[in-house]
């Protein structure tokens, strides 16, 4: 636990994004305890301070947690860490059409907590498509592989001052829709975002997709400690990997999207995943840096992807597709092929 840098905190939990199917239910959070919130940083050294703060977290072992919602209503200790993690069986309780959320509510023992609501993502039964998607260098540009360069944007940028990956909201609100979209339609595919970032960060990047129109998922996160297991750059890979087999292994009868970036060992694991059951792989997108190619081991990768009969598509800019992705019906895995096999034919001839 790092250190508390801060009195005067009050006892909260930090609910993150849930999921279920028709027979099971997912649904973490975090026992904290927290300042109340003050104004907000308008300075380099304040966001830097509140940037700190988030990583300064103050866990609340081993308190008890209770979940009501889908007439149960279930206890749980947290962790060590202050994490709660509950999977609770179902009724059978039928998906909706389309990509729904619902809601549960999470509360504390003490008689002056205020029970806190966590959504529940629901995929619906149409199309039965989804998207798995990366975070870091895939919709926000973090700098973070050349930190000299850009160390303000890592170390003093809220989420207001970060920038997004070009034509990203208009890519991935096209692929969330089974019809035409605009910016203000709701979306009928769900949106899982797998990342290698802490949980601490879970406000930070909800907030930041909310101002950037990217669409609201679930967002599965990892809980950080200071050692090669976690800081590693050969963990990163292999986190997601596990992440998303465990999506693929929820919901059975559904194909993904999945959608990364040519850093931490994306195309590696998207790779293995299509090896493993290519069939369930509608389509691979990567995104690399201005000028850059796949090369070494994520090329090979990239190939396998390819060969395997899945489509893969590589650029800078996902508005470089944008236009063709627009009001495409992506049901089946020959529409994916046409729309992706598009792309990347106008990538090289651009």
């Amino acid at each position: 636990m790092l250190l508390n840098l801060f009195n005067r905190r009050q006892t909260v939990i930090a609910p993150y994004t849930g999921y279920r199917n028709a027979e099971k239910l997912h649904v973490s959070a975090r026992v904290l305890r927290q300042r109340p919130e003050r104004e907000a940083a308008k300075n380099s050294f304040s966001k830097f301070l509140h940037l700190l703060s988030l990583y300064a977290s103050d866990e609340v072992p081993h308190a008890k947690v209770t979940l009501h919602g889908y007439g149960q209503e279930v206890t749980k200790a947290a962790n060590d860490e202050g994490f709660v993690h509950f999977e609770i069986d179902l009724d059978d309780i039928p998906l909706p059409l389309h990509a729904e959320w619902e809601s549960v509510t999470l509360s504390l023992s003490a008689k002056d907590h205020v029970p806190v609501p966590a959504p529940v993502l629901v995929p619906g039964t149409d199309g039965r498509l989804g998207i798995i998607s990366d975070i870091d260098d895939t919709i926000i540009e973090t700098g973070a592989t050349d930190f000299i360069r850009n160390w303000r944007r890592v170390l003093v940028q809220l989420p207001d001052d970060r920038i997004m990956v070009p034509g990203a909201a208009d890519m991935y609100r096209t692929l969330g829709a089974a019809s035409k979209p605009d910016m203000d339609a709701p979306l009928t595919r769900p949106f899982f975002y797998v990342s290698s970032s802490p949980w601490n960060l879970f406000g930070f990047l909800t907030r930041f997709m909310e101002i950037n129109n990217i669409p609201p998922g679930v967002l599965m996160l990892r809980d950080w400690d200071f050692s090669p297991k976690t800081l590693g750059n050969s963990s990163h890979g292999e986190h997601k990997r596990r992440q998303i087999e465990s999506i693929l292994e929820f919901y059975p009868d559904m194909r993904f999207v999945l959608i990364g970036d040519y850093t931490q060992g994306d195309a590696e694991a998207f790779a293995q995943i299509v090896k493993n059951d290519s069939a369930r792989i509608a389509a691979v997108f990567i995104r690399t840096a201005e000028g850059e190619k796949l090369r070494g081991i994520k090329a090979v990768a990239a190939d396998a992807i390819r060969d395997a009969g899945v489509p893969i598509w590589t650029g800078p800019a996902f508005d470089e597709g944008k236009d063709f992705l627009a009001g495409i019906n992506l049901a089946s895995p020959q529409e994916v092929g046409e729309i992706v096999e598009t792309m990347k034919e106008t990538d090289e001839t651009a």
